[in-house]
């Protein structure tokens, strides 16, 4: 079994798109806390028409497994394009991550193809998207983490240990 990650960093939607149908992706999970973008094209709304539109099914999840805080005192450290582990160690403890962790592996266990959480980050090594892809591993032994990268060739899968936080 294998759960995808993917950033849709700056590139254009089409070529993001084009990454979920060329690895076969069913459902898109989007664990962005905020599902808008400064790229107009991955706000919420066009994101899931445009995956709609090729038969990747969207699910909105941020809220329980966003990146950004509630906490204002935890929020802020928050910064764009920062993984600080003191955010992520205070969301891994919350109620809502938990609850969002479970549902992402009942998701990926009853999926009738590939599941892929999305955030904007194209980075999985600067993203919180590791460390729920990480937590979704350990509530389901076995699965195979995968991270896609869109615009440079062949996908890069991750083993768990090299991607410990």
């Amino acid at each position: 079994m294998r759960l995808f990650t993917a950033g849709h960093s700056t590139v254009a939607l089409d070529a993001f798109v084009g990454l979920m149908t060329d690895n076969g992706i069913d459902l898109a999970v989007d664990v962005r806390s905020k599902p808008r973008s400064r790229l107009p094209h991955f706000d919420q709304v066009p994101l899931e028409e445009a995956l709609g539109d090729v038969g990747v099914r969207y699910r909105f999840l941020g809220e329980k497994l966003g990146g950004m805080p509630q906490d204002p005192r935890i929020a802020e450290r928050w910064r764009q394009g920062h993984l600080d582990p003191v955010i992520v160690a205070h969301l891994r403890g919350t109620e809502a991550w938990q609850e969002g962790i479970a549902e992402l592996v009942r998701l990926v266990q009853h999926a009738d193809a590939a599941v892929c959480i999305v955030c904007s980050e194209g980075d999985p090594n600067e993203c919180h998207r590791k460390a729920v892809a990480l937590d979704a591993a350990e509530a389901l032994p076995g699965l195979e983490i995968v991270h896609l990268t869109v615009g440079r060739g062949t996908p890069r899968e991750v083993g768990v240990q090299e991607v410990m936080m």
